[in-house]
């Protein structure tokens, strides 16, 4: 496996963690317009985000951008430490 093929893989992950973030946030701008009563989102516990579709956007795209990133680092801290594998030498 090359470095190349290393970054580019990357760059998949990458793109579809953004894409996921990208629906999170169209999947709450359509929840906040339709059905903006349902629900009074609170980010992280602490900062209190409008029923409205932007509110509903931004805390949708902030709490799976949070969860994902974390989970996608931790990942990426392990590989990089017990990977013993060095790219482009096979």
């Amino acid at each position: 496996m090359s470095i190349r093929t290393v970054n580019r893989g990357r760059r998949v992950v990458i793109a579809i963690y953004l894409v996921v973030i990208a629906i999170a946030g169209l999947m709450g701008a359509i929840l906040g317009a339709t059905r903006p009563d349902i629900v009074d989102p609170v980010l992280f516990g602490v900062v209190s985000l409008p029923a409205s579709p932007l509110g509903m956007a931004a805390y949708g795209m902030s709490t799976v951008a949070l969860a994902l990133g974390v989970l996608l680092g931790a990942v990426a801290y392990v590989a990089a430490r017990f990977d013993t594998h060095e790219p482009g030498s096979e």
